[in-house]
């Protein structure tokens, strides 16, 4: 049975929603300083991916795994102090814009289930970073 348009726009909004929550609360998370409470955000298998552009130094990955993966978004994002996050839309979905001194440093892309985010994409690269500014 197909569902209506209205059930489906609502099933959208509720999607988003639940993404923007999700964005905000890793977000509060890292800022925090408070690993264990990012831990319980991710599932147990997680997987984090950072697109440094190729850039020397840069955090190379993926992470797979609660500790891998905080340990990967640290080195990518660097300590929370000074670092602020806000609400975008990154491929269409509720996501991270991380700036730092009004800055763009990153921008995080998350997809998961009940269970918790199931993967991290993290754009690093100035390149891409550029039109985020």
């Amino acid at each position: 049975m197909r569902r209506s348009s209205a059930a489906s726009r609502r099933g959208r909004r509720a999607r988003r929603d639940a993404g923007a929550e999700r964005a905000v609360a890793v977000s509060d998370a890292y800022k925090a300083d408070d690993p264990i409470a990012l831990a319980r955000l991710l599932a147990s298998d997680v997987c984090v991916v950072v697109d440094t552009g190729g850039v020397a130094g840069a955090a190379q990955g993926p992470a797979i795994g609660t500790t891998a993966a905080l340990t990967l978004l640290r080195v990518a994002l660097g300590a929370p102090r000074g670092l602020r996050f806000d609400v975008r839309s990154v491929n269409g979905r509720p996501g991270l814009l991380a700036t730092r001194g009004g800055r763009p440093v990153a921008v995080l892309a998350f997809d998961g289930a009940i269970d918790g985010i199931e993967h991290i994409w993290v754009v690093t690269n100035p390149t891409k970073l550029e039109h985020w500014s």
